[in-house]
């Protein structure tokens, strides 16, 4: 393979590259439109375009984003424009209905609702209109059509030319997640004693609190994503239970453990232990792999579950509070490799 092509092969997976190549190409169709058409003020065109592109990357998050600024530039601009047509362009009264609109944009722009992108836009045109020079009927019309323009190339350039989907960004976080649960199981059987790994296990646990939640929202957004394959939500749900459950059995897995961890049957059976542990971290590993390469992964074999059941409930010596955590070890187990198993036997969509 020639350094040339290494190069194209590189310069494509720079999402971010090719993201802010796509902004600057937006821009220019919207120069370019508005110095066709002759607006006033066609740099709302450009401006607009930037609000929309510069901060979000992949095509879901776009629409979102569109159909929202979209819906507060028209609220924005139909308050403006009822304003000068009752009241011309009387300052005392444009600063009244400015301050109102920005008290009412604003508390929309602060909730937690779907709705909330239409805030900002919406007290940022009527303020553009009223406060504009010689504002008027048609000026208002003008500022709605530039902004709407502008939100309508950002829309079709993110869709149609080298499209970066949500769906594929939440694929590589499901990966990396599973790698990260993987690395915790790794840092809680196989690592240090908890007191000198404690920050790191935290940071850990962070992260994988952060990708789940991360995941919620490019699921959001790449059910916005109209064209191509359609996206299954269903199978995204499933999904994210079942690494919900595997995290909650592996934590639970080790607080019990870490209950019997000095009992003798422990140290008489380390080897099998370790044994079944790689075989989960094995699994792990085999499912993040499979997902990063939007491939099914292969039927999960966990062989030295069983052994150990039968090893551990035939012993009697055993105090009562070591005997509980002994069994909820090995309940919390029985969960973790179901739940694996139902993770790997899920189908692609």
């Amino acid at each position: 393979m020639s350094i040339i092509t290494i190069a194209v092969q590189n310069w494509v997976r720079n999402e971010r590259l090719i993201h802010s190549i796509k902004t600057a190409l937006a821009c220019f169709i919207g120069f370019l439109i508005g110095n066709y058409i002759h607006f006033q003020a066609m740099q709302w065109i450009v401006i607009t375009t930037l609000v929309v592109m510069c901060a979000q990357m992949n095509v879901g998050s776009v629409m979102q984003k569109s159909y929202m600024r979209f819906l507060g530039t028209l609220a924005g601009s139909m308050l403006a424009i009822i304003t000068l047509e009752f009241f011309g362009s009387d300052f005392k009264i444009s600063m009244i209905v400015v301050l109102i609109a920005a008290m009412i944009f604003s508390f929309i722009a602060t909730s937690n609702k779907s709705y909330n992108e239409s805030g900002t836009l919406g007290a940022v045109t009527v303020a553009i209109i009223l406060f504009g020079q010689n504002p008027s009927v048609q000026l208002g019309f003008e500022r709605c059509l530039e902004i709407s323009l502008g939100i309508l190339i950002a829309a079709l350039v993110s869709q149609f030319i080298f499209p970066v989907h949500a769906r594929t960004h939440l694929r590589k976080n499901q990966s990396v997640t599973l790698a990260k649960i993987r690395v915790l199981y790794l840092n809680l059987f196989f690592g240090k004693p908890k007191k000198d790994n404690e920050n790191k296990l935290g940071n850990l646990d962070e992260e994988i609190v952060k990708s789940l939640i991360t995941q919620r929202k490019l699921a959001s957004e790449a059910r916005r994503e109209k064209f191509g394959t359609s996206f299954n939500l269903n199978y995204f749900q499933q999904m994210l239970w079942y690494e919900k459950e595997i995290i909650r059995s592996i934590m639970f897995m080790f607080y019990a453990y870490q209950k019997i961890s000095a009992a003798k049957i422990i140290k008489n059976n380390q080897e099998l232990l370790n044994n079944f542990h790689q075989e989960i971290i094995d699994t792990l590993e085999n499912i993040s792999r499979s997902i990063e390469k939007n491939q099914n992964p292969d039927e999960i074999i966990i062989q030295h579950l069983e052994t150990l059941k039968k090893t551990f409930s035939d012993v009697i010596s055993l105090e009562e509070e070591e005997r509980i955590s002994l069994d909820t070890f090995l309940f919390c187990a029985e969960i973790l490799v179901e739940r694996l198993g139902k993770l790997s036997a899920l189908r692609l969509p």
